[in-house]
């Protein structure tokens, strides 16, 4: 899975979220925790911390193998 396969499917799983539990954490890189809302906004920007939060969530399964 590349990271743009990895990208939409955190996409669609965000969507899938209820908006009630968006503002749930679900990673943290570094010090900082990131919600389901946070975490969108840094991996639709495809920024650095984005990357980091796709790869932690492909690691634990949660996007799938």
């Amino acid at each position: 899975m590349g990271i743009e396969e990895i990208r939409s499917a955190f996409i669609r799983a965000y969507a899938a979220v209820p908006a009630k539990m968006r503002g749930e954490i679900i990673a943290l890189v570094g010090e900082r925790p990131y919600t389901w809302d946070s975490a969108y906004l840094e991996v639709s920007g495809k920024t650095k911390i984005g990357d980091e939060i796709l790869a932690h969530a492909k690691k634990i399964g949660m996007l799938g193998a």
